[in-house]
């Protein structure tokens, strides 16, 4: 017996043993041991489980099968039922050898259950180190993402874009692009240390504290990322929610600014002298010295009379896209801004056309402002410019008052007697006939010289058939006693319906 080894603290090992140095020590051949694992019966040599057919008082059985005899022993369990140890002799077991196989079972049970408890301690401290590894990451991710949002805490009280957008490009080991809300680039922070071999994958986008208004943020992801895209969604988020704090803060400066700057400019466009006007603009923080241009706005979409502070803000924006300083207000449906000089009204128009999601707006500017003096000027040339464009076969766009052709002269007030009468010499008979019958003709007539007389352009224009364009055309020139086919005629015609659009609208 004390060859007979079954200290092991491996089941497989004990089972092992027991298989090699059985015979030697009973004399008899290994059947099968059948007992309890991981609370179900195994049977070794394995083969089909079975439960034991001792009974519960039972501690050996003897078993004659007529060509060999069987010695059945009790093998002890952790708990629940013993199981069993079945050995095989050509004879009838002596009482020596029965001692030794209840000894040997009894052997048998210690070892597999402290086996087991090794293995089930084992396995628990496998099962304990994967929590506390698993536990170990989650408490690092949350001490991570805490520090990310500490950080941009800190930076939404005092930092700029440009420190968030370098704070999450080194956080997340991505390229940073902020973009404003007409969808500019902002910013940029790129990877100088990144390989020029490694791929771009998709961007990973989040909205500037969830108002399109105020642009958005995206990370450059690399095909190839350094953490998990988890980690570099949280600091986005993070980013994004600062970034909506730094804009909205600079969106309620704006608006204190259109309250503050509105007084001014009005009473600029109205007329105030050059040192005051100076004095009151260096206090609100703009430089009235040096060239500047005045531009005025006006979109379809604007609802009501005026239009309302976001209109202003959207103009702001846009100005402040080509880096210009200004000052901005509102009055009668109209955004008025001066602006320092060299703002390009039709990028200007394009940005507007994004913000108010579609292109049905106007921007006119006056001719270059060399002295505060002459913004009043500046403010009447912007809104004859837009009155002429309005009054045009494409009301849309923008327009420079230095642009304009005849317009320019048929607007001038000195000229008011001249056009007045030139209006009524070429248009009389016709405006009288439109007030008395509740026609159209004037307005025909006019958009047949803008399309430069071609019939087919002019009835898609009206939305009137070929034919009944002729017949106004007739009715056109018998009432009035003109020759359209005459140059000179049309040349006149054609420049007192400018005069009259301009005077019809007037200047507000």
């Amino acid at each position: 017996m004390s060859l007979l080894r079954l200290d092991s603290h491996h089941v497989d090992e004990v089972l092992d043993v027991l298989g090699q140095a059985v015979e030697s020590v009973t004399g008899c051949q290994l059947v099968q041991a059948t007992f309890q694992r991981h609370e179900q019966w195994t049977t070794w040599p394995p083969g089909q489980a079975t439960k034991p057919s001792l009974g519960s008082g039972d501690r050996t059985l003897v078993e004659d099968h007529g060509d060999y005899w069987t010695c059945t022993t009790a093998v002890a369990a952790l708990s629940g039922s013993s199981g069993q140890l079945v050995l095989r002799h050509s004879t009838r077991p002596v009482d020596e050898q029965v001692v030794v196989i209840e000894r040997l079972g009894h052997l048998l049970g210690s070892a597999l259950v402290d086996a087991e408890l090794h293995e089930r301690d084992h396995r628990r401290a496998a099962e304990l180190d994967s929590a506390n590894t698993e536990l170990a990451g989650a408490l690092a991710a949350l001490r991570h993402r805490e520090a990310v949002q500490d950080e941009f805490i800190h930076l939404a009280a005092t930092g700029t874009e440009l420190d968030m957008a370098t704070s999450l490009s080194r956080l997340t080991g991505c390229a940073v692009v902020v973009r404003d809300g007409f969808a500019h680039e902002t910013t940029r922070v790129t990877l100088t240390d990144r390989s020029p071999v490694a791929g771009i994958g998709d961007p990973l986008v989040a909205v500037i504290g969830g108002r399109p208004e105020f642009g958005t943020v995206e990370l450059v992801m690399p095909t190839d990322p350094g953490q998990s895209d988890d980690n570099a969604s949280v600091a986005l988020q993070y980013a994004s929610v600062a970034l909506g704090l730094l804009r909205g803060h600079a969106a309620a400066m704006g608006e204190m600014e259109n309250r503050l700057s509105r007084d001014l400019l009005e009473d600029l466009v109205t007329g105030i002298p050059v040192e005051a006007a100076i004095g009151r603009a260096a206090a609100r923080g703009y430089d009235l010295r040096g060239r500047h241009d005045l531009v005025v706005s006006t979109w379809s979409s604007d609802t009501g009379t005026w239009a309302s502070d976001r209109d202003v803000d959207r103009v702001r924006t846009a100005v402040a896209h080509q880096r210009l300083p200004c000052l901005l207000t509102r009055t009668h449906g109209m955004v008025v801004g001066l602006v320092h000089h060299g703002v390009d009204i039709g990028l200007l128009y394009e940005d507007l056309c994004r913000a108010h999601g579609d292109n049905d707006g106007l921007i006119a500017k006056g001719e270059p402002i060399s002295s505060p003096e002459h913004i009043p000027h500046a403010y009447e040339q912007a809104q004859r410019a837009l009155t002429a464009r309005r009054q045009s076969s494409d009301p849309r766009g923008s327009v420079a008052y230095s642009d304009l052709g005849v317009e320019r002269i048929l607007a001038l007030d000195g000229n008011v007697g001249e056009v007045e009468r030139l209006i009524d010499h070429w248009l009389a008979d016709l405006m009288n006939y439109d007030d008395g019958h509740g026609t159209d003709l004037v307005h025909t007539l006019a958009m047949y010289l803008d399309l430069g007389g071609r019939y087919d352009d002019t009835a898609r224009a009206l939305s009137v058939h070929r034919n009944t364009l002729r017949y106004r055309l007739s009715r056109i020139t018998a009432i009035s006693g003109h020759d359209l086919a005459d140059v000179d005629t049309k040349l006149n015609l054609h420049l007192a319906l400018r005069a009259w659009r301009l005077r019809r609208t007037g200047v507000r």
